[in-house]
């Protein structure tokens, strides 16, 4: 039964025409002391569902390993050590229709690192593109706060490159 609703959410969200689709490679690095540092580097993935003008949404995810170099709050030997995220998320293009741009993207959404830990996230990014026909190749650099169930506020960098295919 589980596998036939999954396949007709694809079927349904496959014809809904959405415009475009993200991934995006990025390196995630803590900012904050040795006690609470989180490093992963992982993959977001995200559909446009919407675009008006230069405002557009998004949903997605992300699928992340956690560095060694992280502290033991979040690494574990012998674990699987994983950050998994979902998130919606909204994007200002500054340049609708032209060859190169800048886009600005804030996403929020939940986050669990190593099934462990929960929390939410909220991050603002902004991507650098050039656009060659159905492709734009992007770099990103930005700022996310993630705040895991009973702990701390942690502000997280990221930098990382973007491929996104318009339908």
């Amino acid at each position: 039964m589980k596998a036939i609703m999954l396949f007709l959410m694809v079927i349904v969200l496959g014809s809904m025409g959405f415009s475009s689709l993200i991934i995006d490679g990025i390196h995630y690095s803590g900012i904050e002391s040795e006690s609470d540092m989180l490093i992963y580097d992982g993959i977001n993935a995200a559909y446009v569902i919407s675009q008006i003008g230069k405002n557009s949404f998004e949903i997605g995810g992300n699928f992340s390993f956690i560095s060694s170099a992280s502290s033991e709050l979040f690494y574990k030997s012998g674990h699987f050590n994983t950050v998994l995220k979902a998130f919606v998320g909204h994007a200002y293009d500054l340049t609708e229709e032209s060859a190169a741009g800048l886009r600005v993207v804030s996403r929020v959404g939940l986050m669990a690192a190593n099934f462990e830990k929960f929390g939410v996230f909220f991050s603002i990014t902004p991507v650098v593109y050039v656009r060659v026909g159905f492709l734009s190749f992007g770099v990103a650099a930005g700022l996310e706060l993630e705040q895991f169930f009973g702990m701390k506020t942690l502000p997280v960098v990221h930098a990382g490159g973007e491929i996104t295919y318009r339908f």
